[in-house]
Protein backbone atom coordinates (compact mmCIF):
# COMPACT_ATOMS: atom_id res chain seq x y z
CA UNK A 1 0.00 0.00 0.00
CA UNK A 2 2.81 2.45 0.83
CA UNK A 3 4.24 2.11 -2.68
CA UNK A 4 0.96 3.53 -4.01
CA UNK A 5 0.98 6.61 -1.77
CA UNK A 6 3.07 8.81 -4.10
CA UNK A 7 0.97 8.06 -7.23
CA UNK A 8 -2.27 8.58 -5.25
CA UNK A 9 -0.87 11.87 -3.94
CA UNK A 10 0.02 12.83 -7.53
CA UNK A 11 -3.58 12.15 -8.58
CA UNK A 12 -4.86 14.24 -5.65
CA UNK A 13 -2.54 17.15 -6.46
CA UNK A 14 -3.33 16.93 -10.16
CA UNK A 15 -7.06 16.99 -9.44
CA UNK A 16 -6.68 19.95 -7.10
CA UNK A 17 -4.46 22.00 -9.41
CA UNK A 18 -6.63 21.18 -12.43
CA UNK A 19 -9.72 22.40 -10.54
CA UNK A 20 -7.96 25.63 -9.56
CA UNK A 21 -7.02 26.23 -13.19
CA UNK A 22 -10.47 25.25 -14.50
CA UNK A 23 -12.06 27.76 -12.14
CA UNK A 24 -9.61 30.40 -13.34
CA UNK A 25 -10.34 29.63 -17.00
CA UNK A 26 -14.07 29.71 -16.29
CA UNK A 27 -13.78 33.06 -14.50
CA UNK A 28 -11.69 34.63 -17.24
CA UNK A 29 -14.11 33.33 -19.89
CA UNK A 30 -17.35 34.25 -18.13
CA UNK A 31 -16.22 37.56 -16.63
CA UNK A 32 -13.70 38.62 -19.25
CA UNK A 33 -14.12 42.39 -18.87
CA UNK A 34 -14.02 42.13 -15.09
CA UNK A 35 -10.81 40.09 -15.32
CA UNK A 36 -9.32 42.64 -17.71
CA UNK A 37 -10.20 45.35 -15.19
CA UNK A 38 -8.50 43.41 -12.37
CA UNK A 39 -5.41 42.92 -14.54
CA UNK A 40 -5.34 46.61 -15.47
CA UNK A 41 -5.43 47.42 -11.74
CA UNK A 42 -1.90 46.03 -11.46
CA UNK A 43 -0.71 48.80 -13.80
CA UNK A 44 2.17 46.69 -15.12
CA UNK A 45 1.43 46.85 -18.86
CA UNK A 46 -0.37 49.37 -21.07
CA UNK A 47 -4.15 49.00 -20.74
CA UNK A 48 -4.51 48.25 -24.45
CA UNK A 49 -2.39 45.10 -24.09
CA UNK A 50 -4.37 43.67 -21.21
CA UNK A 51 -7.24 42.00 -23.12
CA UNK A 52 -4.79 40.05 -25.30
CA UNK A 53 -2.74 39.06 -22.26
CA UNK A 54 -5.85 37.84 -20.41
CA UNK A 55 -6.91 35.81 -23.49
CA UNK A 56 -3.42 34.31 -23.74
CA UNK A 57 -3.42 33.39 -20.04
CA UNK A 58 -6.87 31.80 -20.43
CA UNK A 59 -5.67 29.63 -23.32
CA UNK A 60 -2.45 28.79 -21.44
CA UNK A 61 -4.35 27.72 -18.32
CA UNK A 62 -6.73 25.57 -20.41
CA UNK A 63 -3.77 23.96 -22.19
CA UNK A 64 -2.14 23.15 -18.85
CA UNK A 65 -5.35 21.48 -17.65
CA UNK A 66 -5.45 19.34 -20.79
CA UNK A 67 -1.75 18.50 -20.44
CA UNK A 68 -2.32 17.43 -16.83
CA UNK A 69 -4.70 14.77 -18.16
CA UNK A 70 -2.18 13.29 -20.63
CA UNK A 71 0.22 10.95 -18.80
CA UNK A 72 3.31 11.67 -20.97
CA UNK A 73 2.77 15.43 -20.44
CA UNK A 74 2.02 15.19 -16.73
CA UNK A 75 5.42 16.30 -15.43
CA UNK A 76 5.75 19.12 -17.97
CA UNK A 77 2.23 20.30 -17.12
CA UNK A 78 3.18 20.40 -13.44
CA UNK A 79 6.18 22.57 -14.28
CA UNK A 80 4.05 24.87 -16.45
CA UNK A 81 1.46 25.22 -13.68
CA UNK A 82 4.22 25.97 -11.17
CA UNK A 83 5.61 28.65 -13.48
CA UNK A 84 2.16 30.16 -13.91
CA UNK A 85 1.44 30.27 -10.17
CA UNK A 86 4.90 31.65 -9.43
CA UNK A 87 4.47 34.28 -12.15
CA UNK A 88 1.11 35.37 -10.75
CA UNK A 89 2.69 35.54 -7.29
CA UNK A 90 5.53 37.66 -8.64
CA UNK A 91 3.04 40.09 -10.21
CA UNK A 92 1.22 40.36 -6.89
CA UNK A 93 4.51 40.92 -5.04
CA UNK A 94 5.50 43.69 -7.47
CA UNK A 95 2.12 45.39 -7.02
CA UNK A 96 2.33 45.10 -3.24
CA UNK A 97 5.87 46.50 -3.24
CA UNK A 98 4.48 49.53 -5.08
CA UNK A 99 1.87 50.01 -2.34
CA UNK A 100 -1.06 48.68 -4.38
CA UNK A 101 -3.12 46.93 -1.73
CA UNK A 102 -6.61 47.65 -3.02
CA UNK A 103 -6.51 45.46 -6.16
CA UNK A 104 -8.44 42.23 -6.46
CA UNK A 105 -6.17 39.31 -7.30
CA UNK A 106 -8.40 38.38 -10.26
CA UNK A 107 -8.01 34.68 -9.50
CA UNK A 108 -11.67 33.72 -9.75
CA UNK A 109 -13.70 32.58 -6.79
CA UNK A 110 -14.39 34.89 -3.89
CA UNK A 111 -13.02 38.41 -4.46
CA UNK A 112 -9.73 38.90 -2.61
CA UNK A 113 -7.42 41.86 -2.41
CA UNK A 114 -3.79 40.99 -3.00
CA UNK A 115 -1.95 40.54 0.27
CA UNK A 116 0.46 38.31 2.07
CA UNK A 117 -2.33 35.72 2.14
CA UNK A 118 -2.62 35.63 -1.66
CA UNK A 119 1.18 35.52 -1.98
CA UNK A 120 1.31 32.56 0.43
CA UNK A 121 -1.49 30.83 -1.45
CA UNK A 122 0.43 31.17 -4.71
CA UNK A 123 3.61 29.89 -3.07
CA UNK A 124 1.72 26.80 -1.88
CA UNK A 125 0.14 26.29 -5.32
CA UNK A 126 3.60 26.60 -6.89
CA UNK A 127 4.98 23.96 -4.51
CA UNK A 128 2.05 21.63 -5.16
CA UNK A 129 2.46 21.98 -8.92
CA UNK A 130 6.17 21.19 -8.54
CA UNK A 131 5.07 18.10 -6.62
CA UNK A 132 3.02 17.05 -9.62
CA UNK A 133 6.10 17.42 -11.79
CA UNK A 134 8.29 15.30 -9.54
CA UNK A 135 6.00 12.56 -8.20
CA UNK A 136 5.61 9.26 -9.99
CA UNK A 137 2.21 8.75 -11.51
CA UNK A 138 0.40 5.91 -13.19
CA UNK A 139 0.05 2.23 -12.46
CA UNK A 140 -2.92 2.70 -10.16
CA UNK A 141 -6.11 0.70 -10.06
CA UNK A 142 -9.54 2.34 -10.25
CA UNK A 143 -10.02 2.46 -6.46
CA UNK A 144 -6.67 4.20 -5.94
CA UNK A 145 -7.44 6.69 -8.73
CA UNK A 146 -10.85 7.43 -7.23
CA UNK A 147 -9.23 7.87 -3.82
CA UNK A 148 -6.80 10.42 -5.28
CA UNK A 149 -9.60 12.26 -7.07
CA UNK A 150 -11.68 12.34 -3.86
CA UNK A 151 -8.71 13.77 -1.97
CA UNK A 152 -8.19 16.41 -4.68
CA UNK A 153 -11.86 17.38 -4.52
CA UNK A 154 -11.60 17.63 -0.73
CA UNK A 155 -8.56 19.91 -1.03
CA UNK A 156 -10.47 22.07 -3.52
CA UNK A 157 -13.42 22.34 -1.14
CA UNK A 158 -11.16 23.30 1.76
CA UNK A 159 -9.34 25.83 -0.39
CA UNK A 160 -12.64 27.37 -1.48
CA UNK A 161 -13.70 27.80 2.15
CA UNK A 162 -10.31 29.28 3.06
CA UNK A 163 -10.54 31.74 0.16
CA UNK A 164 -14.03 32.79 1.20
CA UNK A 165 -12.79 33.42 4.74
CA UNK A 166 -9.75 35.31 3.42
CA UNK A 167 -12.01 37.50 1.28
CA UNK A 168 -13.53 38.81 4.53
CA UNK A 169 -10.19 39.72 6.15
CA UNK A 170 -10.25 43.39 5.06
CA UNK A 171 -13.68 43.83 6.64
CA UNK A 172 -12.62 42.06 9.82
CA UNK A 173 -9.57 44.30 10.13
CA UNK A 174 -11.72 47.43 9.76
CA UNK A 175 -14.25 46.26 12.36
CA UNK A 176 -11.67 45.66 15.07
Amino acid sequence: MMHQLAPITAVALTTFVALILIRSVWHKSQAFLETVGFAQGYGLVPDGWTPAIVRTLTVTEAAIVLALLVPPLHAAAGLMAAGLFAGYGLLMAVALSRGQTEIDCGCGGAPQRISGVTLARNAVLTALALGIATMPSGGLGPVAVLTGIAAGLTFAGLQSVAEKLASHLPNIRRAS
